[in-house]
């Protein structure tokens, strides 16, 4: 369904009304920046072909990914984080270890999904909730088992 939403500007309060008449209160602070032409151009026609509407969601989300990132960097908080690898589950006992990984680390693993890519290459991806250390030591001890053969740590925020 088409929502239209109209918007009204009180003071860095956005009122927005939808055609149905429902009435949401929205906290945003307006402000410019300066940035060099060429920068410009390059991030319109970037967020223009990753399908973004307009340039403020596209500079929230980098906002959050900066964010983050200093978060991440300086290991303040709780995470959520993917971990993704893959692997040769002919390979030894690259199974069970990975089983025994993920046993040991059951506080900080929400999910998982397993999938096999070939006869021989498996995929899985664990969703994890906790502090860098618990994550990185993780995703490290998934990346040094024998059989994995890439493993990749996403933080998600």
């Amino acid at each position: 369904m088409l929502s239209l939403t109209l918007g009204r500007i009180y003071k860095n309060t956005v009122t927005k009304t939808t055609h149905e008449g429902d009435t949401k209160m929205d906290r945003a602070t307006r402000f410019g920046i300066s940035i060099p032409r060429n920068l410009s151009k390059e991030f319109d026609e970037t967020i223009s072909r990753l399908g973004y509407d307009n340039r403020s969601k596209a500079i929230q989300d980098a906002l959050h990914d900066f964010i983050k990132e200093r978060r991440w960097q300086a290991e303040e908080g709780e995470f959520i984080a993917t971990i993704s690898f893959v692997y040769d589950h002919h390979t030894g006992d690259v199974t069970e270890k990975l089983t025994q990984v993920q046993h040991d680390h059951d506080q900080i693993i929400r999910s998982t999904m397993h999938s096999h890519i070939t006869h021989d290459i498996c995929c899985e991806v664990l969703i994890a909730r906790g502090s860098k250390p618990d994550l990185q030591k993780l995703s490290d001890k998934i990346s040094a088992t024998r059989g994995v053969l890439t493993c990749k740590l996403s933080v998600l925020s």
